[in-house]
């Protein structure tokens, strides 16, 4: 018998087949060549975990006063003379976040901005028209390993409510039951925003009587009407700015209704004087689903917290943080 050009004896052969045999066996604890070895991927950067997230936003629109944008649209920090300014300022779409991040989770928070809430009715007609509009969504993002994570709940404010929906199984009701499951478009989760009053819903709610989509992407653009299928928007650090007009508290400033968060004072709203005195939250003045457990401005600010108190989350879910720079610039840590 020839073996490899060689003449082998047949004690030699069997030898060699054991030697064979014994590697053989060995096969399914070596690495597979190509396969990743050692820790996790590296994580995203908090603006790529934002990115991959951003919602598909479905906009109810009845005029251009349905138009997300930025707070800053007219040029400036002024909040009390965006109900004036919106017919001539820069519509371009905007849209606020933020990341926070613990041990277990990230915390995904967006904002949409509208310079007007406003009525089908007359505003002279109505009580349900306030200069500026504020709502939010928070999107809660399991650490599994990979560089994204996995999307497990999502919550969108609507008025005076907060709405909890669900992308895993495990995650279930505490104080706030779970509404629906998210739904999702390559990946990146759909919310309903209503026409006139903005109240945000991450299930599929009847717009009219037109709607515009806005997608995230690289430029801000102006809807080419109201009924738009493709608009971009742009995203905008909440830090670099709205938080950084943070101390400017009063009339004829940006922000007003002054209130203590931990011993800090913070404001609620931004100033605002038409159809009534700011009437719009910022994304630290929300006291929606705080019950007796949660205080204003920790849905924003403690999001860890609170979404502990609105949903139950299988496996680990820790309120350790590891980057909040909101609670680090007010000198405060996690809530106990």
């Amino acid at each position: 018998m020839k073996l490899n050009g060689g003449s082998r004896s047949w004690p030699q052969l069997v030898v060699l087949a054991l030697i064979l045999l014994a590697l053989g066996g060995c096969a399914d604890v070596l690495p597979t060549p190509g396969a990743a070895a050692g820790p996790s991927a590296a994580p995203a950067s908090h603006e790529e975990l934002a990115r991959r997230y951003a919602p598909v936003i479905h906009q109810g629109t009845a005029s251009d006063q349905d138009f997300i944008t930025a707070a800053d649209f007219d040029g400036d920090w002024i909040s009390n003379n965006n109900w004036q300014n919106q017919p001539g300022g820069d519509l371009s779409a905007h849209v606020y976040y933020s990341v926070t991040e613990t041990g277990s989770h990230w915390f995904l928070f967006y904002s949409l901005f509208h310079p007007r809430d406003y009525t089908d009715e007359p505003c002279e007609e109505s009580d349900g028209c306030h200069e500026n509009d504020m709502e939010s969504i928070q999107m809660v993002v399991r650490k599994d390993g990979t560089a994204q994570g996995q999307l497990q709940a999502v919550e969108t404010l609507a008025h005076s409510d907060i709405h909890l929906y669900r992308a895993e199984d495990t995650v279930g009701k505490n104080a706030l039951k779970v509404e629906s499951e998210v739904r999702l478009e390559e990946g990146h989760p759909e919310v309903w925003v209503e026409t006139w009053g903005h109240g945000i819903y991450a299930k599929r709610i009847i717009l009219v009587p037109h709607v515009v989509t806005y997608r995230v992407g690289d430029e801000a653009e102006v809807p080419g009407g109201l009924a738009d299928e493709d608009v971009a928007y742009r995203l905008v650090p909440i830090y670099d700015t709205l938080w950084q007009h943070r101390d400017e508290i009063g009339p004829g400033l940006a922000f007003d209704q002054p209130f203590d968060y931990r011993g800090q004072t913070l404001a609620a709203n931004f100033d605002g004087d038409d159809y009534g005195l700011d009437k719009a939250n910022i994304p630290w003045g929300y006291n929606q689903a705080t019950g007796d457990t949660l205080l204003r401005g920790d849905w924003f600010l403690d999001p860890a917290k609170a979404l502990q108190y609105h949903a139950s989350f299988g496996g680990e879910f820790s309120t350790g943080y590891v980057h909040n720079r909101y609670l680090d610039d007010l000198g405060l840590a996690a809530s106990p």
